[in-house]
């Protein structure tokens, strides 16, 4: 599958918690060995999207294919199984085992620990921080470094769709600039297709190729990160311009 074929499509997607209705015809699509971004503020409905598409939160209305195979009512380890992996907020490490430990977890499907050693040199590689502290329990790890093995343990499951939650919350600049980075070269370099949902629309468009604006359920812009940037509506409501 080449470089912007669509990987993951969101056709039309509503979902509810109970009796609130969430979401409201999601629709976006997300291609091959690109970055692209949910952006919104906080209750939009980026991160129950996020769940939506890993099957956590049921879906009423419309549908989501991966790799043109229509998921929309696979269990969430099918999902897992092929390929689509959720780093969510907070981070949800098990703190009492070690980084490395945290890793091995990671790999827990058949397509995973196929490619087991090698993911974890990729892991290694990217984060020398990870591989330094590999038996240190993840729970004394700093908030940056927790960050990293997060989306550490995420890669190591081999995803076709790595899907970030909310990556930069509660670090300091200089750590959400490097995680920013890291996500470029994951695509640059090791050619990953990411989805990324933030609040932090300024960073998530220095890295995005593609974006989608969502308020209350719903998306409400698309465009290219540099059309976004320049759209006076986002500028206004986001970017303080």
């Amino acid at each position: 599958m080449s470089r912007g074929s669509v990987v993951l499509e969101v056709d039309g997607v509503e979902a509810s918690y109970g009796e609130a209705k969430v979401l409201f015809g999601v629709t976006f699509k997300v291609e091959k060995g690109v970055i692209t971004a949910l952006l919104g503020s906080n209750g939009s409905g980026k991160s129950t999207t996020l769940w939506a598409i890993m099957g956590a939160v049921p879906v009423t209305s419309g549908s989501i294919k991966l790799l043109g195979e229509d998921i929309t009512h696979l269990p969430t380890h099918k999902r897992v199984e092929k390929g689509l992996v959720l780093v969510p907020e907070g981070r949800r490490l098990w703190p009492q085992l070690t980084v490395y430990e945290n890793l091995i977890l990671g790999a827990s499907t058949p397509r995973a620990r196929a490619k087991l050693e090698e993911n974890l040199e990729m892991v290694f590689n990217l984060f020398p921080r990870l591989k330094e502290r590999r038996n240190q329990l993840a729970g004394t790890l700093s908030g940056g470094e927790q960050q990293m093995l997060a989306i550490a343990r995420g890669l190591m499951a081999e995803p076709e769709v790595l899907m970030l939650d909310e990556p930069s919350l509660g670090l300091a600049p200089k750590l959400v600039q490097e995680i920013a980075q890291t996500l470029k070269r994951l695509r640059d370099e090791e050619g990953k297709t990411i989805l990324l949902a933030e609040q932090n629309v300024h960073i998530s468009l220095q890295i995005a190729d593609y974006a989608y604006v969502m308020e209350q359920g719903r998306v409400v812009l698309k465009g290219t990160a540099k059309e976004l940037e320049e759209n006076p509506k986002l500028k206004a409501a986001y970017l303080g311009l």
